[in-house]
């Protein structure tokens, strides 16, 4: 495999592991409102809260919530197995489902034949898994199931077989074929599992050890992987695996930060821990609600006296998803390609953020997941001041961050004549994304794709259209991506990259149609 064939496949691995990761906002968020407005502390500050009837609402909102959290490996299995799918995605997602099922069960028929586990009592590393006592595999189990079904879906999914057997010709051959397979891993698993899994806790423990140098590290590494696409693979361990640490809370071993932070929301003994916090991207509620605005103010500034009310709206349609949602794509693809330089100022200020946060124990998450970083900061932070979020520090720092972003990107922009947005020496065309019917953008969209024949295909994540083309040199520039609403524009090994901040899954959706595909 060449470089830039293994550069696509990390690029399309990214994309299909964060399908599951786009359902979480509304889970974080339902989660954060119950968990918020039952603690004891705004209880008292508000007695109506324990008026039965809420209370029932409450729990009923948290609980939905929960649901999504305590199911993530099978939705990642399922959704490894759509997006790998070539054909027939509804049968791949079934046996996708049913493997799951299988491995775990054969798991834990296993260890309780050789009573290596008592459903009565799971102790560490045993979980129940959709009513199933089992090794608790977490995500990767869900992963190695959805990577397994899905190769043999797209090997098999139109296999004939023997007159004797042609029941099960084609599509209904692939969820007999992933229940065996399915029962062939849950036995290797039941015996290998446990090393592994020690393994990473060893490896958690060494990433903890580091201290807030890991921290800096862990939060410069993500933004400056940001421009290739490939940031998820950074942050996704932490949150989902051991690796972002193992915790007992409520006599259940969870594991990875997100779902620890969730399960400490659940509960009403257990306390916030930074070095949990620290992988839930705590230094991001400092950079996305004060560090990028103060940027995209600077650029405002900074920009030529015509192009000021142009620029104005661009910014301000960027800030707003990057403060309340988490969504920072827009504002750093603004200055991304026209000023390299400030991305790079960006990125060290980011790492110095998670530092910024470990040292001071600020335990707000700003993922996406938990609603955003301004979401978070209201239901994670200052209604669950008595869990230790520390909220107060985040004003306290983030006046201060706001001013060094702004002062360091208006000196760069200034000192290096940077060509940020309305600095430009040419006259961009005021964009027509918004003037147009979403009908006609789509089409020309697909025009500046080169056209429909030169689509192979069109996908999209949280804020890019991802498009695999014929001949890259049909493609359109960056200043004509501009009038088309495109808040940025790569060339990657095998296509583009069209950056839309959250528009870009509806406007696949439609191309899709137009072009008539699935």
């Amino acid at each position: 495999m060449s470089k830039n064939q293994l550069f696509s496949s990390f690029q399309q691995l990214g994309k299909v592991l964060m399908t599951p990761v786009m359902i979480l906002p509304i889970a974080g968020i339902l989660m954060g409102i119950g968990s918020a407005f039952t603690s004891v502390s705004v209880q008292q500050a508000m007695p109506f809260l324990t008026n039965e009837f809420v209370v029932i609402i409450l729990k009923l909102l948290k609980d939905a919530g929960s649901v999504v959290f305590d199911n993530l490996p099978v939705i990642f299995a399922i959704s490894i197995a759509i997006g790998y799918a070539k054909k027939e995605k509804g049968v791949a997602a079934l046996s996708a489902f049913l493997g799951f099922m299988a491995f775990n069960k054969i798991m834990s028929s296993l260890l309780i034949s050789l009573e290596k586990l008592d459903p009565a009592a799971l102790l560490t590393g045993q979980k129940l898994i959709l009513g199933i006592p089992a090794l608790d595999t977490g995500v990767f189990g869900g992963i190695i199931i959805g990577f397994v079904v899905v190769a043999l879906h797209n090997r098999y999914y139109n296999i004939i077989l023997p007159p004797i057997f042609s029941i099960f010709n084609g599509t209904r051959f692939i969820p007999v074929v992933s229940i065996l397979a399915a029962i062939v891993l849950g036995v290797i698993t039941a015996f290998i599992w446990p090393s592994f899994q020690a393994v990473l806790i060893h490896l958690s423990d060494l990433i903890k050890s580091t201290g807030a140098a890991g921290s800096f590290i862990y939060g410069f590494t993500e933004r400056s992987l940001l421009p290739f696409g490939l940031h998820h693979f950074v942050y996704l361990p932490f949150f989902f695996t051991s690796l972002g640490g193992s915790m007992v809370i409520d006599g259940q071993t969870v594991e990875g930060s997100v779902n620890i932070y969730q399960a400490i929301l659940a509960s009403k003994d257990a306390m916030f821990d930074i070095d949990v916090t620290r992988f839930a991207m705590n230094g991001k509620v400092l950079f996305a609600m004060f560090g990028l605005p103060a940027a995209a103010l600077a650029m405002y500034h900074m920009a030529k006296h015509e192009n000021k009310k142009r620029v104005g709206t661009l910014m301000i349609a960027s800030i707003i998803p990057c403060i309340f949602m988490g969504i920072t794509e827009p504002i750093e693809f603004a200055f991304l390609f026209a000023a390299p330089l400030l991305f790079g100022i960006h990125a060290i200020f980011a790492g110095l953020a998670y530092l910024l946060a470990y040292v001071f124990e600020i335990n707000i998450p700003g993922s996406s997941a938990f609603g955003g970083p301004f979401i978070s900061f209201i239901f994670n932070g200052v209604m669950q001041g008595a869990k230790g979020s520390n909220f107060i520090w985040v004003p306290i720092l983030g006046i201060p961050y706001f001013v060094a972003y702004y002062f360091s990107f208006r000196f760069a922009i200034k000192k290096f004549k940077l060509k940020t947005p309305g600095r430009e020496d040419e006259t961009v065309k005021e964009t027509i994304d918004g003037q147009l019917s979403q009908n006609d953008l789509i089409f020309d969209i697909i025009e500046a794709l080169g056209g429909k024949e030169n689509i192979i295909n069109v996908d999209a994540c949280f804020t890019r259209l991802r498009v695999k083309v014929v001949d890259k040199t049909k493609v359109a520039n960056l200043a004509h991506w501009k009038t088309l609403g495109a808040n940025g524009f790569i060339m990657v090994s095998d296509g583009v990259q069209v950056i839309y901040g959250p528009k870009a899954d509806v406007y696949k959706t439609s191309i899709r149609e137009v072009l008539g595909v699935a």
